[in-house]
């Protein structure tokens, strides 16, 4: 899994292997060690109910796709075409965020 930030965008980008296993119900993980005893994990997970939900600390970042959207997407897979959701800040701005798989993996 890759994780890119961008003003107001957070893009997760998969390669198919991970793509079927999220779509299959399992968590991805990715991990990122840093200087003084630190880390940063970002999270991805299907969520069976429906809802987008994206969490954040600074420990890292936790987004949930609705299954049904990993259903339908899963039909088009590879695409260079991702799937988003746009959240409301509590300042009234957004942050989009893209779920894309890597069409070249």
């Amino acid at each position: 899994m890759n994780v890119r930030f961008a003003p107001q965008e957070v893009r997760f980008r998969v390669t198919r292997g991970e793509f079927d296993q999220l779509h299959a119900g399992r968590a991805l993980v990715m991990a990122v060690t840093l200087p003084g005893q630190h880390a940063f994990q970002a999270s991805v997970a299907s969520d069976r109910f429906g809802a987008w939900r994206l969490d954040s600390d600074p420990t890292g970042l936790w987004l949930a796709v609705p299954k049904a959207s990993l259903d339908s997407f899963a039909d088009g897979v590879p695409t260079s075409e991702g799937i988003e959701h746009s959240f409301e800040l509590a300042n009234g701005g957004f942050v989009n965020v893209v779920f894309e798989v890597d069409a070249r993996s």
